[in-house]
């Protein structure tokens, strides 16, 4: 299938779910702040019209980002603004919280700097997404009195929201698509134009999407720089958080103690640890311990807290190759010590191959439409959660072995399931959804012998049971 024909196909079958990721691109929105995907392509979606030209999208949108998105230097304007009894409508990834010790509902606004605004109730009535690590959207502020105080107030929120895939949608749409046509249209949706890439390099990319669909997927990218590891993490979903490098404290990972403020695992789908080989764990010791308490149950313990999540955790690493392979066969060791634990890395389900995906370059860069990035980030969202009455996919044939083995490859298989809407009767199942969740697993395992060659051999051990 030619670019053109897949245009036409997918703009046909999802007609206003879909935007022209090249246009998009063209008009370098992102170039006058710095927003994720999914905000930029909802923006040229609001402005797009019959009839506009290229350039009137572009003005229409930064005159709109100017008055409503405003720049971290004009924060101050801004409160002015508010000093003065206006109120101000801004676009922003708002946060709220609840304080019950002194009955207060907060909220975060990250172009201001402020953490301590607060939230009209009917407000978070209506709009509670807000508590589930934040939501993008037009936010009307204002100052109210509080005691002797002042205060910045929500009083007014749209979430930014270009429409909904309805799962039977998908699923009657999958049937016009064959399994390839579907990676293509997943590839596309991601940012990426599949004609750039090797049937087998689109296989590897779209792995990146698993950990996004399955709840308590853990799972490794190691790959030299310039792959695009971190792109669709930070610009596909507001459900998924990118730690760039740097420190991690216990505090941030998985409870302040202080502020009772759950941490990154407990507040998101996906935890994503970008440069992975540079991050340095403050009490890297009880964070070891934690990891491998929730890594295997879903579940950590911190002072008298007990906290149950279903965020999924993966980690992206750079590695040097050689001639096109990793340099050393024990390439786990580019990471931190705590990950050279062969029992914390057997609770990791899944290495992708980052070495196998070619470097990110402008022809790699997706050239025509594909569903809007806002979209798909909830539809993704959805497959973590939904019942298997309202989506008969994600099953997975009965297995047997080792038992991380069998759980690793069952939670795979499942996540690929779900996203090429593939059950285990299909005559694509083996090759799309069994055989790359059993090489994802198997790769864990070749570093687990690497690390202790003596209890642990290099190959899955699993079969299907027969009835």
């Amino acid at each position: 299938m030619n670019k053109e024909q897949l245009d036409y196909k997918i703009s046909e079958t999802f007609s206003e779910l879909t935007i022209d990721k090249a246009l998009v691109r063209k008009l370098k929105i992102r170039e006058q702040r710095t927003i994720p995907t999914f905000v930029e392509e909802w923006l040229v979606s609001r402005f797009q019209q019959p009839g506009k030209t290229d350039g009137d999208v572009y003005r229409d949108i930064t005159s709109f980002m100017s008055n409503h998105l405003p720049a971290k230097t004009e924060k101050e304007k801004i409160k002015y603004r508010l000093q003065l009894n206006e109120s101000v409508v801004l676009l922003d990834r708002f946060e709220a919280r609840i304080d019950i010790n002194k009955d207060r509902k907060l909220l975060t606004i990250p172009c201001l700097d402020e953490r301590n605004a607060h939230v009209a109730h009917e407000v978070l009535e209506k709009n509670q997404t807000l508590l589930e690590g934040g939501q993008w959207g037009a936010g009307r502020l204002s100052i109210r009195p509080e005691g002797k105080n002042k205060v910045i107030e929500l009083v007014e929120f749209h979430p930014m929201q270009s429409g909904i895939v309805r799962l039977d949608q998908l699923i009657n749409s999958r049937q016009d698509f064959t399994t390839r046509e579907w990676i293509c249209l997943l590839m596309r949706t991601m940012g990426y134009e599949p004609s750039a890439y090797t049937e087998e390099q689109q296989d590897y990319v779209l792995l990146r999407l698993l950990p996004l669909v399955q709840n308590n997927l853990n799972m490794m990218e190691l790959a030299p720089k310039g792959t695009g590891k971190s792109f669709i993490y930070s610009n596909l979903s507001r459900y998924a958080w990118l730690n760039s490098g740097g420190a991690l404290s216990q505090a941030q990972l998985f409870m302040n103690l202080s502020t009772k403020e759950v941490g990154l695992l407990g507040k998101y789908d996906l935890l994503v640890l970008d440069e992975g080989q540079s991050i340095n764990f403050k009490g890297a010791d009880d964070i070891h311990a934690k990891f491998k308490d929730y890594l295997e149950s879903g579940q950590y313990s911190i002072g008298r807290e007990k906290i149950t999540s279903e965020c999924g955790l993966i980690i992206l690493a750079n590695i040097d190759l050689y001639d096109g392979l990793p340099r050393q066969p024990d390439y786990i060791k580019n990471l931190p010590e705590m990950f050279h634990d062969d029992a914390l890395l057997d609770r990791f389900h899944g290495i992708i191959p980052g070495w196998k995906i070619p470097r990110f370059t402008t022809e790699s860069a997706a050239q025509g439409y594909g569903i809007k990035a806002d979209v798909f980030g909830q539809y993704l969202h959805q497959l973590r959660i939904v019942s298997h009455v309202e989506f008969p996919y994600g099953d997975v044939p009965n297995l047997k072995g080792d038992s991380r083995d069998v759980k690793a490859v069952t939670r795979l298989a499942s996540a690929l399931s779900k996203l090429l809407l593939l059950n285990p009767e299909h005559s694509d199942y083996e090759e799309y959804v069994l055989n790359p969740a059993i090489e994802l697993r198997q790769r864990v395992r070749e570093q687990l012998a690497e690390l202790n060659p003596h209890e642990f051999k290099p190959y899955v051990n699993i079969e299907k049971i027969v009835n």
